[in-house]
């Protein structure tokens, strides 16, 4: 019975062994201590009740073959636990690859904010701007011929 157990031991930190009953039938508790919270379904007790002669010749059997079962139970806890690490270490990397690159940083002078913006260096408007009167039509006239604007016939 103990080397049994002294098994149930290698899986669990502690195991805590209860005895109640009266003198013909007797109930056997047996508790693992499970510290990970991933394995609750190890917590699940043995209980055994019967009387003493009953449990003197199948406890120990009982009490293997609930080893083994835990064990096996054990055993697919951590293949799980493993798919889903596995799963998890895939899932970041696909996020990683499809996440978008970051942008690069663009050079953007004043001008181009101001011409964004409407303000700034603009050309202005001067198709209802007003005309200066000139003393003389031919000045004005040659300027315009020319492309050029003739400022002393402003001043003349």
């Amino acid at each position: 019975m103990f080397e049994v157990l002294s098994q149930l031991l290698a899986s669990s930190s502690s195991v805590e062994l209860f005895v109640t009953g009266d003198s013909e039938n007797l109930t056997v508790t047996v508790i693992p201590k499970v510290t990970d919270a991933k394995e609750a379904a190890l917590k699940t007790p043995l209980s055994l009740t019967g009387t003493p002669a009953e449990l003197d010749e199948g406890f120990a059997l009982a009490l293997a073959t609930y080893v083994t079962a835990r064990k096996s139970l054990a055993d697919q806890v951590a293949q799980t636990t493993a798919i889903l690490d596995a799963a998890k270490k895939q899932q970041a990397a696909k996020a990683v690859k499809s996440a978008p690159t970051a942008a690069q940083p663009v050079a953007v002078s004043i001008d181009d904010l101001s011409d964004e913006e409407g303000e700034g260096d603009a050309e202005p408007d001067t198709s209802s701007a007003p005309t200066v009167p000139t003393s003389s039509s031919e000045p004005k006239a040659k300027a315009e011929a020319d492309g050029a604007f003739d400022l002393a016939s402003l001043l003349g």
